[in-house]
């Protein structure tokens, strides 16, 4: 019996989804790369499609799919263009996640109709859970609070609708959720990868927060915080393992028409070696993924196993990369060939949010507590 079986729904989803990613995303996720453009009208094909607002309940509109075909449909488009599969995974587990969770009706069926019409949502993340952030000021005020200062990634902020906003209180974190963008200056990098997703930084002058707009309180954020980052991390996972597979499907396919000394490389011992450590990392990562993604569909505890499939498959995602490009040799530097940017996505998806080392700090305590 396979340890992951797909159900015809699913395989469904999964070829639809592989047919899209290679009609429609694969000749122009080079050059929306290059340029560093959001995809504005990919975007709106998707959302006709459904695919902006996967886990939303269908009494909001949305999908209504469960956390193991989003993990599909992340991992299919991750293997053409990464940049859009985060853009699906902000709006869907930081976004819609919270709002559908935490949310109070009347917030849910504003927000979430919001997503299914095709509105894009955006995160800005801070220094942490439980850490104050140094670049933000915040006075409250009748129940309301004006903030000023800066957050460097705000992920899907380039185009977004509206946005999530983390803000230390005096009585610890909560979390905000802000339409008026009139107080924002955005703040556009020059990014490693990822470079279409549409990460940019938001820098506040007095941007009033209502009160009525909070969505999580200082009194249960910390612990709600900590499981839509553990939900998250189930999505970036998907992501890395996408552009893993990515990797090495493009090294198969160089390695056999590439032909040195008379034969085609994939014959040399080395090339073959560089093969299988991709390999057996990429079907490790996938086993881990979608574990954490079924234990989450059937309630049980995924915190564990989501922060270990983040890491998992960040490193499995980097590796692939590394090692295509060696596959690939002076070719793998070259931007006619996507693994250049394999690698560069693979990086960055992998210190988004929650980068290794905070990973291991937080699956150490887990595994001692």
């Amino acid at each position: 019996m396979a340890l992951i079986a797909f159900n015809s729904e699913q395989k469904l989803i999964q070829g639809e989804v592989r047919k899209f990613s290679r009609t429609e995303l694969e000749p122009i996720a080079g050059d929306i790369d290059k340029n560093g453009v959001f995809p504005v009208e990919i975007i709106k094909k998707l959302s006709d499609l459904g695919l902006s607002s996967l886990i939303v309940p269908e009494k909001f509109n949305g999908a209504d799919i469960d956390t193991t075909s989003l993990c599909i449909v992340l991992e299919e488009l991750s293997k053409v263009c990464a940049s859009i599969s985060n853009i699906l995974a902000v709006n869907n587990c930081l976004v819609a996640f919270p709002i559908m969770n935490y949310a109070p009706e009347q917030m849910k069926e504003h927000y979430l109709k919001k997503l299914a019409q095709g509105e894009i949502g955006a995160y800005s993340v801070d220094l942490g859970i439980d850490a104050p952030d140094a670049n933000i000021n915040v006075t409250e005020t009748d129940g309301d609070c004006l903030v000023s200062g800066r957050h460097d990634f705000v992920l899907n902020g380039e185009t977004a609708n509206f946005f999530i906003l983390p803000v230390c209180l005096t009585n610890g974190k909560a979390l905000y959720l802000c339409e008026d963008t009139a107080g924002i200056q955005q703040i556009k990098h020059q990014i490693l990868g990822m470079r279409a997703a549409g990460i940019v930084g938001f820098e506040y002058k007095d941007l009033r927060l209502m009160g009525d707009k909070c969505l999580l309180s200082a009194d249960k954020a910390v612990h709600l915080l900590k499981k839509i980052q553990d939900y998250s991390n189930i999505g970036f996972s998907a992501i890395s393992l996408g552009i893993a597979q990515a990797a090495f499907d493009a090294s198969v396919k160089y390695s056999k028409e590439r032909r040195q000394f008379g034969r085609a490389i994939c014959e040399f011992p080395m090339v073959q070696e560089m093969l299988v450590d991709m390999k057996t990392r990429i079907e490790a990562a996938r086993l881990f993924v979608y574990d954490a993604a079924a234990k989450f569909d059937k309630g049980q505890d995924y915190s564990l196993s989501a922060n270990i499939a983040r890491l998992i498959s960040g490193d499995a995602a980097v590796f692939s990369g590394i090692t295509a490009i060696q596959v690939h040799g002076g070719y793998g530097y070259i931007k006619d060939y996507p693994v250049e940017r394999f690698l560069r996505d693979a990086k960055t998806v992998q210190v988004l949010q929650e980068p290794p080392h905070d990973l291991k700090s937080r699956i150490a305590k887990e595994l001692l507590s």
